[in-house]
């Protein structure tokens, strides 16, 4: 029975944690491209690729850092720098 419990438990956990994984990134990338369109930009398939690069961690845990491909991305789809830094890290 407890074997069984166990074994239950990992498969569990297995099937559960890609779905909350995709969750978060997704409103992530959500957020930076929704905060683009609510800038007046064009929102199509150049944004939503960058947005689709993740901000990193402050090394002392202090807030995010763009990444540079969301940055890049965004410059490229036209979008201003101010507007670039704030939906990154966002991403």
């Amino acid at each position: 029975m407890r074997r069984a419990f166990t074994a239950l438990s990992v498969v569990a956990a297995a099937a559960i944690t890609p779905v909350v994984a995709a969750t978060s990134a997704q409103a992530n990338q959500s957020t930076c491209v929704n905060y683009i369109g609510n800038h007046g930009y064009a929102v199509g398939p150049k944004v939503k690729a960058a947005c689709s690069h993740p901000a990193f961690q402050g090394p002392l845990g202090d807030g995010k850092i763009p990444n540079p491909d969301c940055y890049s991305g965004l410059v490229n789809a036209g979008v201003r720098g101010t507007d670039v830094y704030r939906a990154c890290v966002r991403a």
